[in-house]
């Protein structure tokens, strides 16, 4: 089985087991782009998840970016929701399964996996936010959908992170929590990046 979409340049990496029906959406961080997470298979070891690599839509910094500079992220926010709403319904079509579908976002990545999580109106396999914040558009709390709280979710951050720093990112996951959303919030001892040491066993934990 194949993971196509219209609305992104992508690529797909099939599991080792041909009969998986699991896939990982993977969104990277602000003038990155898909080529360096080509290595999350390999990293992560999970011989029965799919893969499907994701471009931001903007040109940025010799890479590509999801969303503006605070405090302007709400137009690109909205665009990355509603494009990643197309993508859901044409993966249903070519037959996956919402609740088999986690998204893997890095830094910007993991604010806009967040921000589809806290929107779509069905349960996924489960939401992993690694070094990154919350956009919180008004009344967000009277419109997060019942599939939310079905959803696993996984937000991680670095305490020597000099990018994102970790207070306003640790209030996020606060809100999250208080909203009643089942938030797995956890800290390493890294920077911004994606720790192979403890993180990494953390997150397959949390997927397994």
């Amino acid at each position: 089985m194949h993971a196509e979409t219209s609305q992104f340049h992508s690529e797909f990496i099939p599991a080792k087991s041909k009969k998986s029906r699991r896939l990982m959406i993977v969104l990277h961080g602000r003038g990155d782009s898909l080529k360096p997470f080509r290595e999350l298979p390999d990293e992560l070891g999970l011989y029965n998840m799919n893969y499907l690599l994701l471009n931001a839509p903007r040109k940025y910094d010799g890479g590509f970016t999801w969303y503006g500079f605070p405090p302007r992220q709400a137009r690109g926010v909205l665009n990355a929701r509603m494009r990643l709403s197309i993508l859901m319904e044409e993966l249903k079509e070519q037959g996956w399964k919402t609740k088999d579908i986690f998204f893997f976002g890095f830094s910007q990545g993991a604010l806009v996996s967040v921000d589809f999580g806290l929107n779509y109106q069905e349960p996924l396999g489960g939401i992993i936010g690694i070094s990154g914040y919350v956009y919180f558009f008004p009344r967000w709390r009277s419109r997060i959908p019942k599939a939310a709280f079905k959803t696993k979710w996984l937000l991680t951050h670095g305490l020597r992170d000099d990018a994102l720093e970790i207070d306003h990112s640790r209030l996020c996951a606060k809100k999250l929590k208080d909203a009643g959303l089942p938030i797995k919030w956890l800290e390493f001892d890294k920077d911004h990046e994606l720790d192979d040491q403890e993180e990494i066993p953390a997150i397959l934990n949390f997927i397994n």
